[in-house]
């Protein structure tokens, strides 16, 4: 074949990509609901359009009459070239394809691993492929990788010696991404600070004061040494104390209960629903229509009635894969036959109605908190709360798809641990889905401190959430139990006089 036409050949081939990469790939590209395919096709454009080029000039080159010399030269810079053009084109992919779904991946999963492993791979994937794909090219133009090897060595030693504090950074960040104490969002309190996780990185970790409203950047050598406080776990409400004083022992048994009632008619103070219900309802007789604090109460009544519903719903979820998981044992020990799988499918699509129902509440639950008039001036917080409620739903289907998917064509080992699977559902659903609140987070009185001095009333409530109203919410709760409570207080004494 002539020289003329194998470069015919080549151009057709060339001006066919383009076509189609141009043309037919991004035509039914931006016709498709997602937009990965999108960023593949225009990712792979040039850098195949490139590459066949190259590819054509060294093939050219070879057929062609030129000196050996010649030849040699030019295929040893186009290969170099092509290898550059496909560095170039496996970075940008993996930078946005990989990385970029990566991060919005990890805000959605459970795992805290990922929040740590794509900040470091944001750093280190460049520098691994620009090097792989440099000594690719030094290879080809016949550059000694030996020597390569020794300098860089030395070098490394170099580095090592001059920037031992970056590298310690660069070991913690690894270490927290393998032994994780937080996730982004996390609400930690380090040195008396109240932070939050904003970004961890490969040597820094950013934190969010939200005290002074300012960035904090700490080594992460530092971060895995200090000793932290995390407040966001296991739950992001968190307990603490009122101290309210009462002058006489007789006041004791009132006060308590006047404190009592001042925090089950709180409608940010975790309890049982049904009694702060209740405690809400004559909270709300005895105050101006219209205000704030109607206005609140009225929304805690929606809103946990709302969270009754979903309670409900998750104790019978709860007793279906109790029996499901019951029906699995007894089968395992036959050897789970290919009937009694079938039976336990059937069985799990007979309880579907109540996932159904648990996303519907789910849902409603989170919309009716978003409503929340606390949270009008924080629209960011009403959106969270939505995000987070979608978040918990997609990982409540992704577990529930695995045991059908095991249920229905299972190999041997895994039909031997489906019972591991929903056992691991059960301990997740009140961990990180909902949790029913439990009795010892109900509110608590005791008296303490009871001297010549005088006796002090100490209330124990959990707070719901401290992330929302811009970090504010505990401090704003505490400061009205305490003002409620020694108004309450004061009018005991006042009516024993």
């Amino acid at each position: 074949m002539s020289l003329l036409n194998v470069a015919l050949i080549w151009l057709a081939a060339i001006v066919g990509a383009c076509v189609v990469l141009f043309g037919v790939a991004a035509w039914w590209a931006r016709r498709t609901p997602n937009d990965i395919d999108d960023v593949v096709v225009g990712v792979l454009q040039w850098p195949v359009v490139l590459g066949l080029v190259l590819w054509a000039v060294s093939d050219l080159s070879g057929r062609s009459n030129l000196p050996p010399a010649v030849h040699d030269g030019v295929s040893r810079v186009a290969g170099a070239l092509l290898i550059a053009v496909v560095t170039w084109g496996v970075w940008r992919l993996v930078r946005d394809t990989v990385l970029y779904y990566g991060r919005r991946l990890a805000r959605r999963t459970e795992a805290n691993f990922d929040d740590v492993l794509f900040p470091v791979l944001d750093v280190m994937a460049p520098v691994v492929i620009i090097v792989t794909g440099g000594i690719l090219m030094l290879r080809l133009l016949g550059a000694d990788l030996s020597t390569i090897v020794v300098t860089a060595g030395g070098a490394a030693l170099f580095v090592g010696l001059s920037l031992g504090d970056t590298l310690k950074n660069i070991l913690g960040g690894l270490l927290l991404l393998i032994d994780t104490p937080f996730r982004f969002g996390d609400l930690i309190v380090i040195d008396g600070t109240l932070c939050q996780i904003k970004q961890i990185g490969l040597r820094v970790t950013t934190l969010y004061n939200t005290e002074s409203h300012a960035d904090v950047f700490l080594a992460n050598s530092t971060l895995a040494t200090v000793k932290l406080t995390n407040l966001t776990r296991p739950s992001p409400d968190l307990r603490v104390r009122i101290d309210v004083p009462v002058a006489q022992a007789r006041l004791i048994a009132p006060g308590r209960a006047l404190l009592l009632e001042l925090a089950e008619a709180n409608p940010y103070v975790l309890g049982n629903p049904a009694s702060k219900i209740e405690a809400m309802k004559r909270a709300l007789a005895g105050v101006e229509p219209g205000s704030m604090r109607a206005r609140e109460l009225e929304w805690g009544i929606v809103a946990l009635g709302r969270e009754q519903e979903l309670d409900g719903y998750l104790a019978e979820v709860g007793q279906s894969l109790a029996a499901l998981l019951e029906g699995v044992r007894s089968a395992e020990r036959s050897g789970l036959s290919k009937g009694e799988l079938s039976a336990l499918t059937a069985q799990l699509d007979g309880m579907s109605a109540y996932p159904d129902k648990l996303v519907q509440a789910m849902r409603e639950w989170a919309r009716a908190r978003a409503a929340d008039p606390r949270l009008e001036a924080y629209p960011e917080d009403r959106q969270r709360l939505l995000s987070d409620a979608e978040a918990r739903l997609a990982a409540l289907d992704r577990r529930l798809q695995e045991i059908r998917k095991q249920l229905r064509n299972p190999n041997l080992y895994q039909a031997q641990r489906l019972d591991d699977l929903i056992e691991e559902l059960q301990g997740w659903l009140p961990r990180s889905f909902k949790q029913i609140t439990p009795a010892w987070k109900c509110p608590v009185v005791q008296a303490a401190h009871i001297n010549l001095k005088g006796i002090t009333l100490q209330l124990f409530v959990y707070i719901d959430d401290i992330h929302l109203e811009g970090f504010v919410r505990q401090t704003r709760v505490m400061d009205e139990l305490f003002t409620w409570g020694m108004a309450g207080i004061a009018a005991l004494e006042a009516e024993a006089v």
